[in-house]
Order: structure tokens, then C-alpha cells, then sequence
């Protein structure tokens, strides 16, 4: 499944370092500014090679850039005496920062070369008037690993929930994004009474790590499983009513988790009900058909699928290897996780892991969700009441997809999603939640 969300263009490159478990963090750079290519014009004189330097459209007040004098039509050249040739120079580069750090900057300005060295600054954290947001530090597999509290205001003990999101390799710190889905349903829940943490995956936004692109799935439950201990642990919080609340792959993430460490409840939305394998080919039927390709086409293309998914997920055979034979596949597995991710995911029997578990489980459907569908749910809600009856409980909500987003229907969600646009968050979505966690609480 893609991430909810996409990197803007604009490069948010970074606090100074914040005090967690007795472990500092600091947070990553922010350089801040948006580039493009240099328009050949403006190569005239041979300051700029051919192949070289970004132009700077933007520079994002409060950030490092504007600090540092940074200005828009300034050619960025080099970046600690390493040419700049694509924005991925610039990442890679400020990746490795963190606030406080230096970086040396080579600029052309008005037909002249200079240099600077520049005193990063780090990203604002989130903030509301509502609640507490804390900035704080876990430790799993031998590196820190960001973590986002928020919390009503005062100290007495409260319910609380690990949120474990979708797939892929992305920042779940949005401290220039109120509205954007995660974060508000997460401050939702805390205006109504909850503690809430997210733990940012391997070497994304402040983690450390090995990068989240190569890391397999026992890896991720790791850092989710450290963070729950740690919220679990924490002097506002009830440690008898911790809850998980799980999204997309997070559905069966968060299960993995509640395994190791006990919760008080599961809830779960638009998430993977059959195995992963089955998910695949299903998921990619149904896509095909809202595309509007020929049955006889989606025959052929499905084999192609099977194919593929068989070699990498049942064979474990490597993409690499795999695309060296048939070079097609690379649309069919273009899944934003590592090869090991998905073969480990795809080993699991999930009616089987759903049974093993005791706590009460919401499970949510957005009818206007194409990447997941309501069968899927009702096999999850089926494989727990088979076992311990009426511990599941369905709810629809007719409007929503796969993003949480407000949606008339599944045809608008994929025009929307193809058109690379977003939404607004379903209004109702972080009451059920809430409404439900409640009760369980109690």
C-alpha cells in the first residue's frame, strides 16, 4: 500500500537536542528552501557546469536558510565541497546532519561565487494551545528512535494509545501540518481524555538507525514495542489502559506488537484481513478494473502479478534478480518496503495471529477505501468472535477511504489519489475511535 503521505518538493532540511529516557536526540536539520533546475540562462558566464547546481525558489522563513541569508535565485553549487547535482544531493548531504551541526554552502549570486559555512537549526516541534507535546527518545535495537508524545494538560494518570502507521518510509512529525490525517486524530484523541505516542521508524525524521528502506519487519515491531513499554511506563499514564491503534499495514503491526507487551485493546482501520500474498492479487484486480482495462488485459496482467509476487514472497527470491528476468515486474513490485519486510510479512497467518490475542478489538472500514475492502475486515472480526465471541466489533463509515480522508466514494478516491491530491480528514473517524476507547476503558 503507498504511505499516506508524500515529501513535499520543498526540502525541510532541521532544536537543539531534547532530553528523553536519560538519552539525547537532537533533532534533523533544517535547511529550508525549494529547488529546481537551473534554467540553461542562467549558466552563462561558466560559474555554473552543465549538470550542476539547484536553483533556490523558496526559502522557508524560520529556517536555517533564512538565518544564514539564503535567497531566492540563489544557485546552490555545493554542498561541503560536494557538487550538487539533483535534490537527492542535498538530502543525502543534510540526512546525516543534526541541529547544531555546520555545513559549508558554495552559492552564485548575481553572477559571483561565494562561500559560507552555516550553524544548522533544527524543525520546530508540533505545538498546541490544547495539549502537551513532548519530544522524546527510545531505544531499540541499539539506536535511538524518535518518539512523539502527546498528553492532556496535568499529571494525573490517563488511558493511552501507540499509534502504528502504514507502510512505507516517511516522518510521522508534522509541525508544519495541523490537518494532515495522523496528527489530527491523534490530537483528537488527547482533547478527549488519551495519552498519545507515535515511534518514528528507523532512520526517519530524528531516528537513528539503519535506514528504513533496508529494515525488516522484526525490526520495526522492535521500535514500536519499545515505545509501548516506554509509554506504559510513564507517571500520567495507566498502564492497565493502554491501547494500540493501528492503520493500514499498521492493522497488522500493532497485533505483532500486542503479542510482546499487553494492551488493554486493539483498534484497527483500513487494514489486510487475508494473507498478504491473496491481498496482493486482489487488490490488484480491483485496481486494474477501476482503471478501466480490458478483461482480457487484466487476465494477462494478473499472471504477470502472480508471477512476480510468487518469486519475491513465497521464493524469496531478490527484486533485482527477479526484474532481471522479467523486467515488467517493476510496476508489480513497486511496494515501498524491503524485500525481507514483505517476505516476513508475507509468512504470517493472520486469522491465526488474531485468535492468539486477548484484547477487545474495534475494526474500521471506510467504504471508499479501493486499496483494502469490507471483506477484509469482516474475516478479521470473524476470526475473533469464533473464539471469544462478541470481542470484535465492525463499523462502517460510508464516506471515508483508505486515508481517512472525506470521500463521496471509491471511483473519487482514485481519481483523487491519481491526481497525487489530498483530502480532508473525516470528522467522525477520531470520535468512534474515541467513543470506543472510552468504553473499554472504563
Amino acid at each position: 500500500m503507498p504511505s499516506l503521505h508524500r515529501s513535499l518538493l520543498t526540502i525541510l532540511l532541521l532544536a537543539l537536542p531534547l532530553q528523553a529516557q536519560g538519552a539525547e536526540l537532537a533533532r534533523r536539520a533544517f535547511v529550508g528552501i525549494s529547488m529546481a533546475s537551473v534554467p540553461e540562462a542562467m549558466r552563462a558566464g561558466g560559474l555554473v557546469p552543465t549538470g550542476e547546481g539547484l536553483l533556490i525558489e523558496r526559502v522557508i522563513p524560520g529556517s536555517t536558510a533564512e538565518k544564514a541569508g539564503l535567497q531566492a535565485k540563489d544557485i546552490l553549487l555545493k554542498l561541503d565541497q560536494a557538487p550538487v547535482r539533483s535534490s537527492a544531493d542535498v538530502i543525502g548531504a543534510v540526512r546525516r546532519k543534526r541541529a547544531g551541526d555546520s555545513v559549508s554552502l558554495s552559492l552564485v549570486r548575481d553572477g559571483k561565487v561565494f562561500e559560507q559555512q552555516v550553524t544548522l537549526i533544527g524543525f520546530p516541534p508540533e505545538s498546541s494551545s490544547d495539549y502537551e507535546t513532548l519530544y522524546e527518545a527510545v531505544e531499540s535495537g541499539g539506536a535511538l528512535r524518535r518518539a512523539i508524545v502527546t498528553k492532556p494538560k496535568g499529571e494525573e494518570r490517563r488511558p493511552a494509545v501507540l499509534f502504528v502507521g502504514g507502510i512505507g518510509c516517511y516522518s510521522i512529525d508534522y509541525p508544519f501540518d495541523q490537518k494532515t490525517p495522523y496528527r489530527q486524530i491523534l490530537a483528537d484523541l488527547t482533547r478527549e481524555g488519551f495519552a498519545t505516542m507515535r515511534v518514528e521508524k528507523t532512520g526517519m525524521g530524528d531516528s537513528m538507525g539503519e535506514a528504513c528502506a533496508t529494515a525488516d519487519l522484526d525490526t520495526e515491531v522492535a521500535g514500536y514495542v519499545a515505545g509501548l513499554n516506554a509509554l506504559k511506563s510513564k507517571p500520567y499514564v495507566d498502564p492497565e489502559k493502554v491501547f494500540i491503534l493501528g492503520h493500514s499495514i499498521g492493522g497488522i503491526v500493532g497485533p505483532l506488537v500486542a503479542e510482546k507487551v499487553p494492551v488493554r485493546g486493539l483498534a484497527v482501520a483500513e487494514t489486510v484481513g487475508s494473507t498478504w500474498f491473496e491481498y496482493e492479487l486482489i487488490n490488484r484486480r480491483r485496481q486494474l478494473k477501476m482503471e478501466g482495462m480490458p478483461l482480457a488485459k487484466i487476465g494477462a496482467q494478473m499472471q504477470l502479478k502472480q508471477w512476480c509476487m510468487h518469486h519475491l514472497l513465497i521464493e524469496k527470491t531478490p527484486r533485482a534478480q527477479i526484474l532481471e528476468k522479467r523486467p515488467a515486474c517493476a510496476e508489480e513490485m513497486k511496494i515501498p518496503s524491503s524485500d525481507a519486510y514483505l517476505q516476513q510479512i508475507a509468512a504470517i497467518n493472520y486469522a491465526d495471529l488474531w485468535t492468539r490475542l486477548k484484547p477487545d478489538t474495534l475494526v474500521i472500514y471506510g467504504s471508499a477505501d479501493f486499496i483494502t475492502s469490507a471483506e477484509e475486515h469482516h474475516e478479521i472480526v470473524s476470526a475473533i468472535n469464533a473464539v471469544r465471541p462478541g470481542a470484535a466489533t465492525y463499523v462502517e463509515i460510508p464516506d471515508m477511504d483508505h486515508s481517512f480522508y472525506r470521500m463521496k466514494d471509491q471511483d473519487e478516491s482514485f481519481r483523487m489519489r491519481r491526481a497525487e491530491e489530498e483530502g480532508e480528514t473525516h470528522p467522525n473517524v477520531a470520535r468512534i475511535i474515541a467513543e470506543w476507547l472510552k468504553a473499554k476503558a472504563r
